[in-house]
């Protein structure tokens, strides 16, 4: 520690991100950020995502709070002790679940370089771990022997633009309905086709909602991982995009659009661009935005949608296919939640993980079980009652406030950094 003019002690933390994209700035740059303004009379502390790896210079710190990784994986075996024995107190984040099942894009590579095992044994390696959710906290507990789990909630930053901007008006009196997501989740949103058809063949419904997809993008590169072990990296070309997969299901393969002249056509150019009046069709594409600008999707819809799946396929070492509890999904945070609460939107999501702890059905959200025809019915029950979606939008809004800014999280961090050093040396009872 160091000293304060006063005499007092300042609690000297490094926090190492893992990038200076969504995960880096959610769990490392904008927490750190909120620390330094309310607590810099109590800590010092830096935030980086390429710290010196030198142990006299690392252990200058009272507490190193990383994400995931400390450096290489390779070394953390001989630097964690290390550091330990110089009092430094290791604390590693986690966000996801570090074994993804089969139908992730990057299984095969996470799988080819051990990555799951590497992220596992960091976790067993530092002194404590912090995570998003009880859900996930109690599944580390459960698979990782003696773990000592702290939570500490994702949270946004509402001095951000994204999270202040208003509601951009609508330009017809459909009811719009968003997905907003990455590119891993076709195996979630496959769940969605049955009730995609219905609805998109509906007669009594047509004209009355608009879909809107958000996070378009057909940038990116294949991995393809021969018999021998050898990679082949190349650039997807933009008819491989698994967004296109999910507009065919959020259109019934474009049958929502069939009346839409030659909408279609402009959609197939997968050129981002504008298109005359696309905000009065029934199905939306709207392309991915930088991490600083993502929360304006929100600002064009009224409805958002959070399928999840809770099975995942399981291909076993001889070849057979299997259905598995969906750990992954299992133990997702609450990030969705808190951004449809503070845009002031409606939430349908799945009956499962953080959705089923935290929504209360029709009161905060609403939750759906049935994959054959819920989504279906819940969806239509939301388009016709405005009253429901006004109640949905304004309950989930002043639930979130008062839990998930970060201003208010930031106290939980602080906390928990104190408490940690109070019982240094000790077993912590958590």
């Amino acid at each position: 520690m160091i000293k304060n003019l006063d005499g007092s002690n300042r609690i000297k933390i490094l926090m190492v991100a893992s990038d200076s994209q969504g995960v880096g700035h959610f769990r490392s740059i904008w927490p750190a950020q909120f620390l330094k303004s309310k607590y810099g009379n109590q800590i010092s502390l830096k935030v980086t995502l390429n710290p010196k790896m030198d142990v006299e210079h690392l252990s200058q710190y009272d507490i190193i709070h990383f994400h995931r990784n400390l450096g290489a994986y390779e070394n953390s075996e001989t630097l964690f002790p290390q550091l330990k024995a110089k009092g430094v107190t290791l604390i590693c984040d986690i966000d996801d679940y570090w074994n993804p099942p089969s139908t992730h894009p990057l299984y095969s590579v996470i799988k080819n370089d051990k990555m799951d095992e590497k992220i596992r044994r960091n976790l067993e390696l530092s002194e404590y771990i912090t995570t998003t959710t009880e859900i996930f906290a109690d599944q580390i507990r459960k698979e990782i022997k003696g773990a000592k789990v702290y939570v500490i909630p994702n949270a946004l930053n509402l001095k951000e633009k994204m999270w202040k901007s208003d509601v951009v008006e609508n330009p017809t009196d459909k009811v719009r309905i968003a997905w907003i997501g990455g590119s891993s989740h076709l195996s979630d949103l496959k769940l969605l086709e049955p009730s995609m058809q219905k609805l998109n063949l509906s007669q009594s419904l047509k004209d009355k909602y608009q879909f809107v997809m958000c996070g378009f993008d057909t940038r990116g590169s294949i991995t393809e991982i021969h018999p021998n072990g050898e990679k082949r990296v190349r650039k997807i070309e933009p008819w491989e995009s698994v967004w296109v997969n999910f507009e065919k299901i959020f259109t019934s393969d474009y049958k929502l659009i069939e009346d839409s002249g030659d909408y279609f056509g402009w959609l197939q150019k997968f050129k981002r661009e504008e298109y005359p009046d696309r905000y009065l069709e029934n199905y939306v594409r709207r392309w991915t935005l930088p991490l600083t600008k993502y929360g304006h999707h929100y600002d064009y819809c009224d409805v958002c949608l959070a399928p999840i799946a809770e099975k995942a396929e399981h291909v076993t070492e001889k070849g057979q296919r299997m259905k598995v509890d969906h750990i992954f999904n299992l133990v997702k945070s609450e990030l969705k939640i808190i951004e449809a609460g503070v845009k002031k939107k409606v939430l349908i999501a799945q009956d499962f993980g953080i959705y089923k702890q935290l929504l209360k059905h029709d009161e905060t959200g609403i939750l759906v079980s049935d994959n054959k025809k819920g989504w279906y019915k819940e969806i239509k029950r939301v388009i016709e009652d405005a009253d429901l979606r006004e109640r949905l939008t304004e309950n989930l809004h002043n639930w979130v406030m008062e839990r998930y800014t970060l201003d208010k999280v930031t106290d939980t961090r602080m906390e928990i950094y104190e408490e940690i050093l109070k019982k240094k040396g000790e077993i912590a009872d958590i």
